[in-house]
């Protein structure tokens, strides 16, 4: 289950501050039937996410959704004909874990007087409504954030996911010599399982919150 901070909703998405009734400043007076405090709180914290990223000759747009701190980024698979079913079901299951083991409870947010709560992220296959589209195609070749192959591991998909949420790349590329950082040392330059609190930055700051060790 992903974590969510009742006073941290409350002041983010309903800018309560201090003690506060649920029921009056979370449910507006009455608790419809059926309905949940957490089912409120995330439908109160969840927030679509796309914005323009541009570095070196590369630009590319990020998007996803975000619901406090747990991210989750649908992808559209299209593989190229001839490749069989059996194999598209394992590679999505190898890249899903790959990315969600890779990205997630790194890293947490948290200010003083809210829980913190670990950063997740969440892989969805979807046939329409995606944030991104990728290719997939027989390999072995060089893929790229729209463009992925057969032979592509789980951690090569989770360097890719970086992209979609707005990472640039960090290794070295003649084509880009002024590119800092570089050599980092991070998914985003050798497609290792380092990530930086400096990547998680930008999820703290949509909630206004903090990046804290977990």
């Amino acid at each position: 289950m992903n974590d969510l901070s009742l006073r941290g909703v409350a002041r983010r998405f309903g800018g309560i501050t201090g003690g506060f009734s649920v029921v009056q400043d979370i449910f507006g007076g009455s608790v419809p039937g059926n309905s949940s405090l957490r089912a409120r709180l995330e439908t109160m914290a969840r927030q679509e996410f796309s914005f323009g990223v541009s570095e070196c000759i590369f630009g590319w747009t990020a998007a996803f959704e975000q619901t406090w701190t747990h991210i989750r980024v649908r992808i559209r698979l299209n593989p190229d004909a001839g490749i069989p079913a059996a194999t598209m079901n394992n590679l999505s299951t190898t890249w899903e874990n790959g990315i969600e083991n890779t990205w997630s409870n790194q890293w947490g947010c948290g200010q003083a007087g809210e829980i913190t709560c670990r950063l997740t992220f969440e892989v969805q296959w979807v046939a329409n409504n995606e944030h991104h589209a990728v290719r997939v195609r027989t390999g072995p070749e060089r893929s790229n954030m729209t463009t992925w192959d057969t032979l592509d591991t789980g951690a090569v998909a989770a360097h890719e996911f970086g992209h979609m949420l707005g990472n640039p790349d960090e290794y070295t590329d003649p084509t880009c010599p002024a590119r800092n950082p570089v050599n980092t040392g991070t998914i985003m330059d050798n497609n290792s399982a380092n990530i930086p609190d400096r990547m998680m930055t930008r999820f703290a700051n949509n909630i206004g919150s903090t990046v804290v060790n977990i």
